[in-house]
Formats: C-alpha cells, structure tokens, sequence
C-alpha cells in the first residue's frame, strides 16, 4: 500500500471548457477510486481537478472515502484556469 499518490492528470483540450473539465474531473473521480486500494489508512491523496458543473460530483465522492478534504490553487496557476487542486487524507472506514 502507498503512503501517497500524486495525479496531475488532465484530459486533451478540447476548446470546449464544459467538456474539458467534465474528462479531467472524471479522471481525478477515478484516481479517488483508485486510492481507496491502493492507499494506506492514513495516505493522502493530491490530484488535479478543474471548477466546473461536475466539480461538487467530485468534492462529494471525495468526501465520502476520505475524513479530510480540502482545496487549493497554486500559485502557478493563472488565475482566470479553472484548475485547482484536492488534497484528501485519512481514508473512512469501508
């Protein structure tokens, strides 16, 4: 089991930034799956998301796999991106 997993994944663009958040929030809902495998009870779990109409879709599932569920924008990050960052710890009982 991993102490950590990091996904700075993003789909392709597309143009289309409905559709452009949509795949890499479905991505980000994935690696959230994932993690409930794969992490240690205490792991944490960073991955890449975009604000967009599925975004409380995501922040919910993270929600209900992991006790601590937060939200970040790095610095880098331009700020009229949509991109933004979860950081979750501890996973809940399953």
């Amino acid at each position: 089991k991993l102490d950590i997993i990091i996904s700075d994944m993003a789909a392709d663009t597309t143009g289309n930034r409905s559709l452009d958040s949509i795949r890499t929030n479905q991505l980000c809902a994935e690696i959230i799956y994932l993690s409930k495998d794969m992490l240690k009870p205490k792991g944490v779990l960073v991955s890449k998301l975009f604000m967009g109409e599925d975004f409380l879709e995501v922040k919910n599932l993270a929600k209900s796999v992991f006790k601590k569920v937060n939200f970040f924008k790095p610095k880098s990050s331009r700020k009229e991106s949509k991109e933004t960052y979860l950081h979750c710890e501890i996973l809940k009982s399953l």
